[in-house]
């Protein structure tokens, strides 16, 4: 099987210490044929404060270029970008993206809104003391995601189930009081030609995908793609084969790469 992993970070990133011939050498040795570079390129830092609205793309070009030639033949490696709140800046957003070597972009939330004060969701939900906490966070992160899947900025949007990381594990909250919002957003997402990624978290949430996959199945999308939101080597493509078994159990035939903002077909063996 050609495998995937279609959400890491580098040094690029500032959660991240890895080269980005380090992460290549790790995917070629965890059995991952193609790699995609996805740097973060956040609007907000986790205490509200503003970041630039442009990206600098000048070192995320000159890493990409010197490890795609360096693992030719071993590694397809591809850029991308992970875009974090983007609907605060669509338009800056879409300036930034035109380039033309840019293969992939993920539109993903890291922050709550302006509105309920745009401090990162890491943060808020671990300092939530209550159940009410807890479900408050996840109606604005849905009003945002809602509000974000409007804005032309990504190709697939990114991992979804994103709070559940992080809020407290005792008040066994899911996304399912939110079922009929997610189908209205996939939807759109579908209508629009773009998809959603199943992100592994480092390899510990796989299962957790399930009944969002038979979701978006149900509806009508098919771009899909796998990620492992790798920050360090030793967890690159971390249980990418497990996630395309779920996919693939969900009905998904296919898992998505992408050559210039285009999706791409492999066939799920």
């Amino acid at each position: 099987m050609y495998w995937t992993d279609y959400h890491m970070h580098t040094n690029c990133s500032s959660d991240s210490r890895a080269t980005l011939e380090q992460q290549a050498e790790a995917a070629y040795r965890a059995g991952i044929a193609e790699l995609c570079v996805t740097d973060h390129w956040n609007l907000l830092d986790q205490q509200a404060n503003p970041l630039p609205h442009h990206y600098d793309w000048a070192i995320s070009m000159a890493n990409w270029r010197r490890a795609r030639e360096r693992f030719t033949g071993r590694v397809e490696i591809r850029l991308g970008i992970e875009v974090g709140n983007g609907v605060l800046d669509s338009a800056a957003v879409d300036r930034s993206l035109e380039l033309p070597e840019l293969d992939f972009v993920i539109g993903s939330l890291h922050n709550q809104s302006a509105a309920a004060g745009g401090r990162g969701i890491f943060t808020v939900a671990r300092g939530c003391k209550t159940r009410a906490d807890c479900v408050a966070l996840l109606e604005d992160y849905m009003d945002t995601l809602d509000a974000l899947t409007d804005t032309a900025g990504f190709d697939v949007l990114g991992h979804i189930i994103y709070p559940l990381r992080y809020l407290p594990p005792q008040y066994e909250l899911d996304l399912k009081p939110w079922w009929d919002r997610l189908a209205h957003m996939l939807q759109k997402v579908i209508r629009s030609g773009r998809g959603i990624e199943l992100n592994t978290t480092q390899g510990e949430t796989v299962e957790q995908w399930s009944g969002l996959l038979r979701l978006y199945r149900d509806l009508g999308g098919e771009i899909l793609t796998l990620g492992s939101d790798a920050h360090r080597p030793q967890v690159v493509g971390a249980a990418i084969p497990q996630a395309g078994a779920l996919a693939q159990a969900a009905g998904f035939r296919y898992i998505a790469a992408y050559r210039r903002r285009t999706p791409t077909f492999i066939k799920l063996d």
